[in-house]
Formats: structure tokens, sequence, C-alpha cells
């Protein structure tokens, strides 16, 4: 839609937006003992990604300044 209707630097806006596709394979074992190898697919969506990472750093900092709190 964006290269048809869009302007011209739309097109690059959009497209970093778009989720990513990850493959991914685990081993997975059988209950006559062998294993066999899985395949399936992760979406990761930018936004997501950035704002998980903003909440770990916000719970690491959260847990250091408690640290700091009780050693004094």
């Amino acid at each position: 839609m964006e290269t048809t209707f869009g302007e011209l630097g739309d097109v690059s806006l959009i497209q970093s937006k778009l989720p990513k596709k990850l493959k991914k394979r685990t081993h997975v074992a059988i209950e006559d003992g062998s294993t066999r190898i899985e395949e399936f697919v992760n979406i990761l969506f930018p936004e997501e990604s950035q704002t998980t990472n903003l909440n770990i750093l916000e719970a690491t900092y959260k847990w250091k300044k408690q640290k700091l709190s009780f050693d004094c």
C-alpha cells in the first residue's frame, strides 16, 4: 500500500516496524529414548523488544537501590 499510495520515504518507515520471523530448533526427547529436532517460528515485534529491555533495566535499578538501602 505504501509503495502505491504513500510518499517516497514512507516505505522505509513501515519496513522497520514490521515483525521479524525467527526460526528456532530444539531437541525433543521421544518415549523410546531417541531425540528429534523440532523447528518452530517465533515472531519478534520491534516495539515489544524495546519495552522489555527497559523493564529489565528498571527492575535491576530498583533491586540495586533496595540492596544499597539494606546495606547502610
